[in-house]
């Protein structure tokens, strides 16, 4: 799970840091940039994926246009995963269309790594990373790399009649958790192909373990994702997903309950001169978009 992200340089998003939750929900009005930040993401995932090709980030999600704040700066991305930091630092040739990761680790990070290799008994491995040969040390060299969960981010923006049908086993999946009275209550909701598919996004296996959900309440009505809040929550918790969810309807965010540590809402806005800005609401009734 990311806990913290910070990025810099990215569309309209000049340099914003924030921490995170299992489902996270970034409400604003139309246009103030709430995709950038599902697209920053993106864009420090496929690097940390070696995919930063053009065909590769659109089926990620990613609109591969105008990504520079400033055409002066480099885009930066820095996330914080289990206990360690990785910084995305994304260039481009004179054209914009081709991208390379020019990351590293933080310095506490490579140490932790480097401190692995006296245990490695069978000497193979020696020095400080990079290795010069990467093939013979391709155990350790992965270990930079990373979990593969953030290199499957991606961004969905689903429309009506996009949804598959869905099993009656993965039903079964979804509703195993709850209780009796929670499974009345969701099915009270009229459990279309439309809230079962936002459902099993966070209960799969064959979905991403980070993902994001673009404008959610062009899919399925805000009242009803405002009351589907509670049980995507809870198949977060149980699956270990982490989401990232916009909207630009207030109503959608109701349903949270923001004195849980792994729920977050973030108020996205404009500011005059452009950039996008991203701040923690704690208190529902004080959102104002």
């Amino acid at each position: 799970m990311i806990d913290e992200v910070s990025i810099s340089n990215f569309k309209s998003i000049f340099h914003q840091s924030f921490a995170l939750g299992r489902v996270n929900v970034f409400v604003g009005s139309r246009g103030s940039g709430k995709t950038n930040i599902l697209e920053g993401l993106g864009m420090a995932s496929a690097a940390h994926d070696d995919a930063l090709d053009r065909d590769s980030l659109i089926k990620r999600g990613i609109n591969p246009t105008k990504m520079f704040h400033s055409m002066n700066d480099k885009i930066e991305i820095v996330w914080y995963e289990k206990n360690s930091w990785k910084k995305a630092k994304l260039v481009s040739n004179d054209n914009g269309d081709t991208w390379r990761d020019i990351s590293w680790y933080e310095t506490a990070y490579i140490d932790k790594i480097n401190n692995l290799i006296q245990f490695i008994g069978d000497g193979s491995i020696q020095g400080q990373y990079p290795f010069a040969d990467e093939a013979k040390n391709s155990t350790l060299n992965a270990a930079f790399r990373g979990s593969r969960n953030f290199r499957d981010f991606q961004i969905y923006r689903p429309k009506p009649g996009d949804v598959p049908v869905l099993d009656d086993e993965t039903a079964e999946k979804i509703f195993s958790i709850f209780t009796p009275q929670q499974v009345k209550k969701l099915q009270t909701l009229a459990t279309t192909p439309e809230l079962m598919f936002y459902l099993s996004l966070f209960s799969e296996r064959r979905t991403p373990v980070i993902f994001a959900i673009d404008n959610i309440e062009n899919f399925i009505a805000p009242d009803a994702c405002s009351k589907l809040m509670p049980y995507v929550a809870q198949l977060a918790i149980r699956y270990s997903k982490q989401a990232y969810i916009t909207t630009s309807n207030p109503a959608v965010v109701k349903g949270m309950d923001l004195s849980l540590p792994e729920q977050k809402l973030f108020l996205v806005k404009k500011e005059k001169n452009g950039q996008t800005t991203v701040k923690q609401v704690e208190d529902k009734t004080l959102l104002e978009i």
